[in-house]
């Protein structure tokens, strides 16, 4: 076995318990699926006796149409988390260094190492990021995520331009783009080594389903095309991120409704004394010991703890906004926390 194997920890998704509980602590969308893509689900399972075609270009179309960029420019995978790996595996060689500024997302870090990059993490308080550590380093790949998880916060477009020069490659992680108008999908016309991530996950809310896609230059996407699992995405699957796109009115719907809640309950947070960061995506973080998260536990509410996360100093909790009654409910505990301490 590979030494770094040895050395590298598991990625920790949080808790998941069973029974009826409340989730809010994987920034799913908590909303059912469109009829549409209930009802694409159900006709495609009469295919599933067959592999899908390993080009999916009907699913390559409808994001082409989705995004207006060109098929030619979209590569596709078993969510976004298995493009990070394959855009390892095709861009980065031993001892390349790889910058993936911190707070942000684990799972990055597990496939820097299993690469034997170089990796480079620098810090930035509330990962309000600047440009001059990478000006100074020059990374091979340079990791940027925005909206960001957990902070929330988008990055300045003109800080990532000039990481972007700085950088000879710049994969940049947009899996909550929908929920802000700040996306940089376009950067990818402004610069030959921009990666843009995307995912059906979080607004689509196809979590389940387990798609994703990049955007970048041919060149990239047919390297990230040619390793990534020939079947990578199940005829299910497929079927459902169409009709999501097909069904977009119905999410753009649901997204005003978990903008307006998260708005509300961040309101809220502030009013009951809590630090809470501004977010443009489908969650909040604020500052909270392990003994509110183990009280969410009590009343089955299921939130994400977080401790000892590189950049991120204290006790925190990731909060998805959930449906109305779910928030209420969160608050109502908050609440009682405060009353009982």
């Amino acid at each position: 076995m590979r030494g770094v194997v040895k050395i590298i920890n598991p990625y920790d998704a949080g808790v998941f318990p069973e029974g009826d509980v409340i989730l809010l602590s994987s920034n799913e969308n908590p909303y059912e699926p469109s009829e549409e893509v209930k009802k694409a689900y159900l006709e495609s399972l009469q295919k599933i006796n067959r592999y899908p075609d390993t080009s999916y270009p009907a699913l390559k179309k409808a994001i082409s149409e989705y995004l207006n960029v060109e098929t030619e420019n979209i590569a596709v995978g078993c969510g976004s988390s298995e493009l990070i790996s394959r855009a390892f595996d095709v861009l980065v060689e031993e001892l390349d260094k790889v910058a993936i500024p911190m707070p942000s997302y684990s799972l990055y870090l597990t496939y820097a190492m299993l690469r034997n990059s170089s990796l480079l993490l620098p810090i930035f308080k509330n990962y309000a990021l600047s440009s001059d550590f990478f000006e100074d380093e020059k990374p091979k790949l340079s990791i940027i995520c925005s909206p960001n998880n957990p902070t929330g916060n988008v990055v300045d477009r003109k800080i990532v331009e000039r990481i972007a020069e700085s950088s000879e490659y710049i994969l940049i992680d947009e899996a909550y783009a929908e929920f802000t108008k700040k996306n940089l999908l376009d950067l990818i016309h402004e610069f030959e080594n921009v990666i843009i991530l995307r995912s059906f996950s979080k607004f689509f809310g196809l979590a389940g389903m387990r798609v994703g896609y990049a955007i970048a230059r041919k060149e990239i996407v047919e390297a990230l095309e040619k390793v990534r699992l020939p079947f990578a995405i199940p005829t299910p699957s497929v079927a459902t991120a169409i009709s999501a796109i097909r069904s977009l009115d119905y999410y753009i719907q649901l997204r005003e409704k978990i903008i307006e809640e998260r708005e509300r309950v961040f309101s809220e947070l502030k009013k009951l004394g809590f630090e809470v960061y501004p977010s443009e995506t489908n969650f909040l973080l604020f500052k909270a010991k392990k003994a509110v998260f183990e009280k969410f536990l009590e009343n089955k509410i299921v939130v994400r703890y977080l401790n000892g996360l590189i950049g991120l100093e204290g006790e925190f909790i990731r909060a998805t906004i959930g449906k109305k009654e779910e928030n209420d409910k969160l608050l109502r505990i908050l609440e009682s926390s405060i009353a009982s301490a």
